[in-house]
């Protein structure tokens, strides 16, 4: 085994509930309620609706629950299904450094074994602990985007682990899971460029599930590839070159949970700074005497954000992820709802005209503060000669701007307000918060019927 992987696979092993802060328990808590409300909100999406209508035709001795219903399937199914509903809607928890896989992604994957093996609610803390430092580990030390990679394979590492947590992997048996979870997981960047399809959305629950598979066989026995890091053709030398782990949450140390970015608008996250900045204009502005606008952000942003495609979106998975657009349409409407992603509104040729005059570019001081600032400037000029600009730093949400838990509560409420009653919404909210004492985490799932 090579020292990266086993360096892994013993923390995967070791650590135990008795080892968590009450920030992490806290932070698990917190993003648990976030996702079920992005998952609720999103429940008739129609990428949700055709991966459960093929996850209702299959059964199991261990199954899980598909969210918002009493529909049993298996734990690799649920993880996908549900991972869609909490993925669609863009809305998810995030942690951004080198790249931007939703941490959150792996709640799925660890709920669903969880539920399968009638876990109670410490199990189910750890494991999503233990996935969330995998993942945003991964993201702070290896580069998969710039090498045309997807950020998917560290979503499985996160969900192969954090299930085996659930499932009490020994290391030998955790070690295979991480090989499981890598060899046959290396998705590529595409999902990500040009017009965005709905598999956007749907590739990170999809390493959630293989990731949860690889646990599955690792329980049973099943062996990986040796050296799947370090080795002649593992992660390192195919994919993304070398890296160096930082010490692991634990010990004094905090974790990583504990640092999530949360959101307040249903974007991409790079898009948030820009949308709040262009919300902030919008009362300022005379649309209809815009003549240019001239938006500058960090070279990560620009490059996730902005290319020709955003320019003229065609699809929401598009319309979310392209920060020309969100802009546009928060200086014309001052507002982001769900409205915001249909076609009558990405396709409008008021909106469009505008994107025709948007121009984005890299401040480099802003590049040189990121990730620790994120920030955007924004500066419009009228046919007028009139000028407004506007520079907003740290949206809402980002740890520098934290959400409170009444802001993550409000969030669930309106998410939601069609598929629970004001009663059931407000118990799902309470059993979260005591997640710690649940002694079958089915309760979950059985809480939340739309």
């Amino acid at each position: 085994m090579d020292s990266t992987a086993d360096y892994i696979s013993s923390y995967a092993a070791e650590l135990a509930y008795t080892d968590l802060n009450p920030k992490a328990l806290h932070a698990v808590k917190r993003s648990l309620i976030d996702s079920l409300g992005c998952a609720l909100g999103a429940f008739a999406a129609e990428p949700v609706k055709i991966a459960r209508r093929l996850a209702s035709r299959t059964s199991s001795t261990t199954p899980a629950t598909l969210f918002g219903t009493h529909i049993k399937t298996t734990p690799e199914m649920a993880t996908f299904v549900n991972g869609i509903m909490v993925r669609y809607l863009d809305f998810s928890d995030d942690y951004i450094n080198n790249d931007g896989p939703h941490p959150s992604d792996n709640i799925p994957a660890v709920l669903a074994i969880a539920e399968a093996m009638h876990a109670d609610g410490k199990a189910l803390v750890s494991g999503i602990v233990l996935a969330y430092e995998l993942v945003d580990r991964l993201v702070d030390s290896a580069h998969f985007r710039t090498r045309g990679w997807d950020y998917v394979t560290e979503t499985s590492i996160g969900s192969a682990l954090g299930a085996g947590k659930v499932l009490g992997l020994s290391k030998h048996a955790m070690a295979q899971a991480l090989a499981l979870a890598i060899a046959p997981n290396i998705a590529v960047r595409q999902t990500r460029a040009s017009e965005l399809s709905m598999w956007k959305g749907c590739a990170g629950p999809n390493g959630a599930r293989n990731g949860l598979f690889a646990a599955l066989l690792a329980s049973e026995g099943m062996s990986g590839p040796e050296e799947i890091i370090e080795g002649q053709y593992g992660l390192w030398k195919q994919v993304t070159g070398q890296f160096a782990l930082a010490p692991f949450g634990g010990k004094e140390r905090p974790y990583m949970i504990e640092e999530t970015f949360f959101k307040s608008i249903p974007v991409m996250y790079t898009s948030m700074s820009p949308v709040e900045t262009a919300l902030k204009l919008h009362p300022e502005v005379n649309v209809d005497d815009i003549e240019s606008i001239d938006v500058e952000v960090d070279a990560f942003s620009l490059a996730t954000g902005d290319s020709p495609a955003k320019h003229d979106p065609h699809t929401r998975e598009t319309a979310d992820h392209s920060t020309p657009y969100l802009i546009a349409a928060a200086l014309v409407d001052g507002k982001i709802s769900e409205a915001t992603f249909t076609p009558q509104r990405y396709r409008d040729p008021k909106i469009l005209d505008l994107l025709r005059r948007l121009v984005m570019r890299e401040n480099p001081q802003f590049t040189t503060e990121w990730p620790k600032t994120f920030q955007c400037r924004i500066e419009v000029k009228g046919k007028s000669g009139k000028q407004w600009t506007a520079h907003l730093k740290h949206p809402k949400g980002h740890p520098e701007n934290p959400m409170s838990d009444r802001d993550i509560e409000e969030k669930f409420l309106k998410l939601t307000h069609e598929t629970l009653t004001p009663k059931q919404a407000r118990n799902a909210i309470d059993l979260v918060w005591r997640l710690e004492e649940i002694r079958d985490v089915g309760e979950i799932c059985a809480a939340i019927v739309v």
